[in-house]
């Protein structure tokens, strides 16, 4: 297995990938994802070298986007939002996710980023080390609440990296995510 950025001739099989993986779900019917690709893709906030894929003897096996996230509009080029992670559904619960979410988070580190904020299993994502977003000061918007307080989370990739930072989740500016 390796991890690489998504060659642009490959962002159809992505949203594939991502549609037939999420459409099984109880969630969700796989649109809102696919479609939350394309507007990451499209706005000012895409950095593609966060835009990642494993591989596995040559197919695609999994992906997720990391991009810049503001917080209450500010602080855009020190935060990251981690959506959606997509493992095929034939290689889930193999390890494929943990380490495409352990390299990314390495790859992010390592570009100076302070921080990453996800909407998801907490139960999943604290074995990365996510914390409830609140411990940090950052609150989702009113405008669309998580199922619970727990389900936004944010990482540090800097010890007290986002100290500075605090204030709302809106992911309104996406018009996938609008709840």
């Amino acid at each position: 297995m390796n991890i690489r950025p998504v060659k642009q001739e490959e962002h159809c099989i992505t949203e594939k990938l991502v549609f037939e993986v999420f459409e099984n779900t109880t969630f969700s019917d796989g649109l809102v994802e696919k479609t939350l690709i394309r507007e990451i893709r499209e706005k000012e906030y895409y950095i593609p070298d966060l835009d990642l894929v494993v591989e596995d003897s040559g197919e695609i096996i999994a992906h997720t986007i990391l991009s810049k996230f503001p917080i209450s509009n500010e602080h855009s080029k020190e935060v990251l939002l981690l959506s959606p992670v997509t493992v095929a559904i034939n290689k889930q619960r193999q390890g494929v996710g943990e380490f495409m979410l352990r390299e990314a988070i390495k790859i992010a580190t390592n570009m100076g980023y302070q921080g990453i904020v996800v909407e998801g299993d907490y139960r999943y994502y604290r074995r990365f080390g996510f914390r409830t977003s609140t411990e940090f000061g950052i609150y989702a918007s009113e405008k669309n609440l998580p199922p619970s307080e727990e389900y936004l989370m944010a990482l540090e990739l800097k010890d007290r990296g986002l100290e500075t930072i605090s204030g709302e989740v809106d992911f309104s500016l996406y018009s996938a995510l609008v709840h």
